[in-house]
């Protein structure tokens, strides 16, 4: 697609465009769904289109087309010459200039394409055989789902940068139902590769129902100050939702807590956040993001101090700073915004049985709830419901439920005391993190 993307791009800039910007498109996404050992749901989706900025004193428009007929062209470069001429003016919407070369990143195993749908149904099928063999307890898998997606992205612009490449990943996944004496709880675990036959789904069946049996007979415990393990699953959660707060441009909106707080100790010492959109195994690393800027790594926290912010294009320019590479976008029918790419979390890192074994009265957090509406990136107030199990004396005993944990996110991210060594992938977002133990968290109970 690369020559239609050149095709459009000419034809803006002879109709008129001060300077355009044309991403491209074209991908296949597969799902597979099983249900008691029988194939419930079986989907292959495949998506092509462009989508076309042009720029024109001082403003922006913006169309796209899954159609890459010449007319269907000439009406996108219509379309986004008319909606530039009433839109806003914004000085700060402008085209990167060409930079450092792609990055030098492999996101494309061939082992993605060459899999047959036979073998991924046997995925699907030995996710749900290990769930329900774990444990008798565990009355239903309700959902268990293999899905892959393979993409191509072209991009080119009037100002000279231009490229291409090609992406895929794939995952499977299991929800778990556990019963016993009446009462039901949930348990979820993953998988995610490049390609199908690097997945693990024994374990992601077992995980997902060891972690629903563990749940049941959960009461709910006193209300307390308490010391807090966020497993990986809900420290991916947190995460994530402090990532909204860590781009430029919501502190530049005055929606960010941590606005005016460059070099401030703003979590524990030792504790490192990172934008890495060139990790190995990070599957939202890329050679370039959504405007073609070379992806790279950027320190958000080093040692507990808040270091930099995320930018892309636009909301560099509108601080005098070069674009981070994080100009993301979700498709060729969206434009740019600002976001993370990999997050990961990393300091010193103790054995997990350690980091528990030290603490003698706590809550190892396994499921929060409601943990993105609950958590307030502009205030840094947060209240979500949680699940998980009790510490006492060094050891993980009963189940707890119904829970409220509730404090401010920057409290928390200081009363960081310790990482465990079990840091995985969570595709929340794409979020490597360990178990982060915390200090002194409010915990409403009985």
């Amino acid at each position: 697609m690369i020559d239609d993307a050149d095709r459009l791009l000419e034809l803006a800039l002879a109709r008129g465009a001060a300077a355009a910007e044309v991403y491209a498109e074209e991908s296949v996404t597969r799902r597979v769904k099983v249900f008691r050992g029988a194939v419930e749901e079986l989907t292959s989706a495949r998506r092509k289109g462009v989508g076309l900025r042009v720029f024109q004193e001082g403003s922006v428009g913006y169309a796209y087309t899954s159609d890459l007929s010449d007319d269907s062209f000439a009406e996108a470069v219509a379309t986004a010459l008319g909606n530039a001429r009433v839109a806003d003016h914004d000085p700060d919407s402008v085209l990167p200039l060409p930079g450092e070369p792609p990055a030098e990143v492999e996101v494309y195993d061939p082992g993605l394409e060459t899999a047959t749908d036979d073998e991924r149904i046997e995925l699907a099928l030995a996710v749900e055989r290990a769930a329900l063999a774990a444990d008798a307890r565990v009355k239903s898998v309700d959902e268990s789902v293999y899905a892959d997606g393979d993409a191509q992205v072209y991009l080119a612009n009037s100002a000279g940068v231009r490229g291409q490449y090609r992406e895929g990943h794939c995952y499977a996944y299991a929800y778990v139902l556990g019963e016993q004496d009446g009462q039901i709880e949930t348990g979820l675990s993953f998988t995610v590769a490049r390609k199908p036959a690097d997945l693990d789904p024994e374990t992601c069946g077992t995980e997902a129902a060891e972690r629903a049996v563990a749940l049941l007979g959960a009461t709910k415990p006193r209300t307390t100050k308490t010391t807090v393990v966020l497993d990986p699953f809900v420290s991916a959660s947190f995460f994530g939702v402090l990532s909204a707060a860590l781009t430029a441009e919501a502190v530049q909106k005055g929606r960010s807590l941590f606005a005016g707080r460059l070099g401030e100790q703003i979590a524990g010492e030792g504790v490192t956040l990172t934008d890495d959109g060139i990790h190995p195994d990070g599957l939202a690393s890329a050679p370039f993001d959504g405007e073609g800027v070379t992806c790279r790594r950027t320190t958000l926290i080093a040692d507990g101090v808040l270091r930099g912010f995320l930018y892309n294009v636009r909301s560099g320019h509108r601080d005098g700073r070069e674009s981070t590479g994080n100009g993301v976008r979700g498709s060729y029918q969206t434009t740019p915004g600002v976001g993370p790419t990999n997050l990961v979390l990393s300091g010193p890192q103790v054995p997990l049985d350690e980091l528990i074994g030290a603490i003698d009265h706590g809550v190892l957090v396994t499921n929060a709830i409601g943990i993105h509406s609950g958590a307030n990136p502009v205030s840094g107030e947060f209240s979500v419901g949680i699940n998980g199990l009790l510490i006492e004396a060094g050891r993980v005993t009963t189940a707890v439920r119904e829970v409220t944990m509730a404090g401010d996110i920057v409290s928390m991210l200081r009363s960081i005391v310790a990482l465990g060594d079990d840091a995985r992938w969570v595709p929340s977002g794409s979020i490597l993190t360990p178990s982060v133990a915390i200090e002194g968290v409010s915990i409403g109970g009985a």
